[in-house]
């Protein structure tokens, strides 16, 4: 287990709020690449990498080498998509992130999303009944994750568990991926 200072997380995206949407951004994404980070076999690979088309860039892509004592329930590679944005992310915008997993054939991503997804997750409608479909028909898997949970960390194990937790409910099809 890896400490979390409690606040330390909450400071640095404090600290960019007041900035430009893309300081906001950055702020996000730092504060998810080190905090995913501190697990055992998990590292960056890349961060604000556009593709070999100049189609589509990725905010995180981060290598996993299932460490017992890190992430090995997850896969090798993890996508990340980090949303600093004021309101829920929208259907739109997740349909472009499960594009990106079908894109590079991976089966698994993480959207960081400060205000959540829109949508209802018990009635599965908007954003939410967008990931469950597409789980549904090809098997994709998209968890979700919002500022308030990230700031009230205090412990790897504490982001293991609830990462755990949110992998188990999504292909449950329960609430609280």
């Amino acid at each position: 287990m890896v400490a979390i200072a409690l606040g330390s997380i909450a400071a640095t995206l404090a600290a960019a709020d007041g900035g430009t949407t893309a300081q906001k951004g950055n702020a996000l994404e730092q504060v998810v690449a080190d905090t995913l980070c501190l697990f055992d076999g998990v590292g960056v690979l890349f961060t604000n990498a556009v593709d070999v088309d100049t189609s589509c860039e990725i905010d995180i892509l981060l290598y996993n080498q299932r460490h017992p004592a890190g992430l090995p329930f997850l896969p090798d590679n993890i996508l990340i998509e980090c949303k600093n944005w004021g309101s829920p992310v929208n259907t739109a915008t997740l349909r472009a992130f499960t594009s990106k997993l079908r894109q590079f054939k991976l089966d698994f991503g993480i959207v960081v999303a400060s205000n959540g997804i829109t949508g209802d997750q018990t009635d599965r409608t908007a954003g939410h009944a967008h990931l469950r479909r597409e789980f549904d028909q090809v098997g994709l898997k998209t968890l979700v994750l919002n500022r308030q949970e990230l700031e009230g960390l205090t412990s790897t194990d504490e982001l293991g568990l609830m990462l755990r937790k949110k992998f188990g409910a999504f292909i449950m099809g329960l609430p609280s991926f």
